[in-house]
């Protein structure tokens, strides 16, 4: 069986797999999804993964000896042509806030795994102007059971 945290970083990627404009969503984000993103994912159209960035003890006190607060950080990369920088940015991140929000999909996520919520965001910018894409790091916290 696999681990909480594999756990929870599957259910964000059966959520945030299903983001594409077919779907009703703004961007195909989705269609870049990866657990194991690679340096060759540079030259995709789009990259979406999510990571955990730490663990630490619960804060709901009803937890704290059950659970861990476990913090996600969620990458996006998708192309933009330079003039639409700041509107790709905003559906990119709408879309994936919608995702991991939707009543729907909080079905994804395994009993006892707590659905994600909203801590922050960060723009990513490629440092090269003409890059060809835009990008965002999002933060979401869960509270997932010890093993």
């Amino acid at each position: 069986m696999p681990s909480p945290r594999r756990q929870l970083l599957e259910a964000i990627g059966l959520t945030l797999a299903g983001i594409s404009k077919a779907n009703g969503y703004l961007t195909d984000a989705g269609a870049g999804w990866t657990l194991e993103p690679t340096p060759g994912d540079q030259d995709t159209t789009a990259v979406l993964t999510a990571l955990i960035e730490k663990q630490q003890r619960a804060t709901d006190p009803a937890k704290v000896n059950s659970h861990r607060l476990t913090t996600v950080s969620v990458i996006a990369k998708v192309p933009s042509d330079t003039e639409k920088y700041q509107e790709t940015l905003d559906c990119l991140v709408s879309d994936i806030e919608v995702a991991l929000e939707s009543r729907v999909t909080a079905r994804n996520y395994p009993p006892g795994i707590q659905v994600p919520v909203y801590v922050g965001m960060e723009p990513l910018m490629p440092e090269k102007a003409g890059a060809g894409w835009v990008g965002v790091l999002l933060t979401y916290q869960s509270n997932i059971p010890k093993i």
